[in-house]
């Protein structure tokens, strides 16, 4: 698994823009507070449909805030049906649409595996690789050293010679088979598309852990 980091400043147009003829000049661009309010979506699920490039973004630096196509939130959110959208019926979507498989995009045949992958009860490590990734690039965000050591698993390390933690993403059977993060020894850390948590959880264990004796 390659754990990628953005350059910056960068704009990049999602699927369900592109697939509806909007470009970055339909604006406007509103913050992760406003996409929340408009969507429901939590601000660690938006930012791995970013990443997947199914929604827009913009981010002028690292550290700066992301910022999302208002008119394509607009079309995601109405795909909720009594509470905000999921990623099955957002892929649904994209799938039903005229271009949704088009190409540069996602293929109709990699959609349905996705939707799939998310019904399968054994963890067959595609859509777990994709959380995992996603976490690790928050890591990197706040200055720490995730590795691969698997395809749903990294080590997390504070800095050169300090102690490290494991980090893997499967399914939960007690939760209908949600992803979620653990500890490497099995411990439950908390739902996949929540990594704010897992960095939050993670950057306390560093602490605690420090430095070999």
């Amino acid at each position: 698994m390659t754990l990628v980091v953005a350059d910056y400043p960068r704009k990049r147009v999602g699927k369900v823009a592109e697939i509806n003829g909007m470009s970055s000049a339909d604006g406007p661009w509103i913050s992760v507070r406003e996409a929340f309010d408009l969507t429901g979506l939590k601000s660690g699920v938006l930012l791995r449909w970013e990443e997947e490039g199914l929604i827009s973004v913009v981010q002028d630096a690292e550290r700066s805030q992301r910022r999302y196509l208002k008119p394509e939130l607009e079309i995601v959110a109405k795909l909720g049906t009594g509470g905000p959208p999921t990623l099955r019926s957002l892929r649904h979507y994209l799938k039903s649409r005229p271009g949704g498989a088009s190409e540069g995009g996602l293929a109709a045949s990699q959609i349905e595996a996705g939707i799939q992958q998310k019904d399968a009860p054994e963890p067959g490590g595609s859509e777990g690789a994709m959380f995992v990734a996603t976490l690790a690039n928050l890591l990197r965000g706040q200055r720490l050293s995730p590795e691969a050591v698997g395809e749903c698993r990294i080590r997390v390390t504070k800095d050169a010679g300090s102690r490290g933690v494991a980090i893997e993403c499967r399914r939960r059977a007690s939760d209908g088979d949600r992803w979620w993060f653990s500890w490497g020894g099995g411990v439950w850390l908390c739902e996949a598309d929540n990594p704010t948590e897992a960095v939050v959880q993670m950057k306390a264990a560093l602490r605690t852990i420090g430095a070999p004796s």
